[in-house]
């Protein structure tokens, strides 16, 4: 990540797995002038649109984000693209990420969040997956969609099973695509490195 070189950095997870926390703190260890972080949050459509579609294996429940119908994946694609062309991107607005001007110049781009589960590996130099267990989870759902996000308690807690179980049906798979995993069980904090096959 100190090079110099253009490089493209991916990391994703299930929700409150960790993953923003980790690129914000990586973000802090490097020169501002260097780095781009794209928070892919927006690119999350809204329930509105993913009440159209239902989960093959959860027809009684709707679409959260651990599947891939639940974003804007061709949006996304785009804008990381042009910052690897070094063009400037002006970020979706999002409810909890403001619009931005991520400049086309700098070396290194941190594309962070679910979404990017979903693109292709290739479009990426190092993958880092992050995940904790189903009881952390919850706990920091607690705090983060309640304080932050303005969510009911009860509309947490009902949900969290939903999101648990469509988690491992349909992104846990794609933690095998990391070059590094960052597990986070019992807040706690290990990072494995993953021999990639060829």
């Amino acid at each position: 990540m100190t090079d110099g070189q253009a490089h493209t950095i991916r990391i994703f997870g299930h929700g409150a797995s960790g993953k923003s926390t980790l690129a914000q703190e990586i973000c802090n260890l490097l020169p501002a002038e260097t780095v781009n972080l794209l928070e892919t949050d927006p690119y999350i459509l809204k329930n509105d649109s993913r009440s159209l579609v239902v989960p093959k294996d959860f027809p009684s429940q709707k679409v959260t984000a651990s599947l891939p119908a639940a974003h804007e994946l061709n949006s996304l694609a785009r804008d990381i693209r042009m910052l690897q062309l070094g063009m400037d991107v002006m970020t979706i607005e999002g409810p909890w990420a403001p619009s931005q001007l991520l400049r086309g110049d700098k070396p290194l781009l941190i594309v962070e969040g679910m979404s990017t589960a979903f693109l292709k590996p290739d479009m990426f130099d190092l993958s880092i997956a992050c995940f904790t267990d189903s009881e952390t989870e919850l706990e920091r759902r607690l705090g983060r969609d309640i304080l932050d996000r303005g969510r009911d308690l009860t509309f947490v807690k009902e949900t969290h099973a939903i999101r648990r179980q469509q988690y491992e049906m349909y992104l846990q798979p794609f933690l095998n695509q990391a070059h590094i995993l960052v597990d986070q069980t019992k807040n706690g904090f290990s990072a494995q490195f993953v021999e990639q096959q060829r």
